[in-house]
């Protein structure tokens, strides 16, 4: 596993566009083995393939969360942070 702490961007803060963009890249990595997990910190994190627990999380503009990534390739992993951090700041 690999984390990394991003901040939500988006002004609204983690609401359906950035959640469905985050769901997308979780369920697509998921069909090549790599979870995706996001919270408030490592005893809040859900799966990133499910919308509906993500909005549960309540997350505002500003707040930092905790992103796992179930892989242990550094480098993919900073491509998917990347894609993750992108996603955080959709408006």
């Amino acid at each position: 596993m690999i984390t990394k702490t991003l901040t939500v961007t988006a002004k609204v803060g983690l609401h359906a566009r950035p959640v469905a963009l985050l769901s997308k890249l979780a369920t697509e990595l998921g069909g090549e083995g790599i979870s995706v997990k996001i919270g408030r910190n490592a005893d809040q994190l859900v799966a990133a393939n499910s919308s509906l627990r993500m909005l549960t999380l309540k997350i505002t503009s500003g707040e930092q969360v905790l992103v796992e990534l179930g892989t242990e390739d550094a480098e993919r992993a900073e491509g998917i942070f990347a894609q993750v951090a992108e996603a955080l700041a959709a408006d």
